[in-house]
């Protein structure tokens, strides 16, 4: 046994410390992991198969002015097989389905720290990785946000804010993105 062995009953007290630590530790680990929620967002309308579909989450931070305009932003290109968004870093994240197999797409964005978000979603119909303007940076390709229905969003008009587009992220959730498309002239 031990070198120096404890009497009995502190030897009892000890044993009753570190099951008590333990058990802190155990309660603050699951409540540290309870504190992460998972987002799925599901993008709806999609017009064809070509190009693919970049899908960019912004957490509320001071760069919610430039929303939605990543070039004003700096990110990385997340891949699959990255680590999670890491809003600690940059507050942006973004995320791209490069092979359309259906109309509808679905992404998951895991382990996300509970808070507020917006969304915005563009198909990419020639792969060049950004949304295509016109004159008067009117939209040439088809573009989504949260909590803004496709209806509602003006065809022509190139911005929401990020106000506008923001939701509360307490729990896990799927919210659903419709897109609209420009007019053909």
């Amino acid at each position: 046994a031990a070198a120096f062995p404890l009497p009995l009953r502190e030897r009892d007290r000890v044993r009753g410390i570190a099951l008590t630590a333990a058990v802190v530790l155990v309660a603050f680990a699951g409540e540290a992991r309870a504190q992460n929620v998972d987002l799925t967002i599901d993008v709806s309308g999609l017009r064809n198969y070509k190009g693919r579909v970049v899908l960019t989450l912004w957490a509320d931070s001071e760069h919610n002015s430039s929303f939605p305009d990543p070039s004003r932003v700096q990110f990385r290109d997340e891949r699959a097989g990255d680590p999670p968004c890491d809003f600690a870093q940059a507050s942006v994240c973004r995320r791209t389905i490069e092979s359309l197999q259906n109309l509808t797409v679905s992404y998951t964005f895991r382990d996300l720290p509970a808070g507020d978000y917006a969304a915005f979603v563009f198909h990419d119909e020639n792969n060049n990785g950004i949304l295509d303007t016109g004159l008067f940076h009117r939209p040439l390709e088809g573009r989504g946000y949260s909590e803004v229905l496709p209806q509602d969003l003006n065809p022509i008009a190139a911005r929401i804010t990020f106000h506008r587009a923001r939701f509360a992220l307490s729990v896990s959730k799927t919210i659903v993105i419709g897109l609209r498309y420009p007019p053909k002239w």
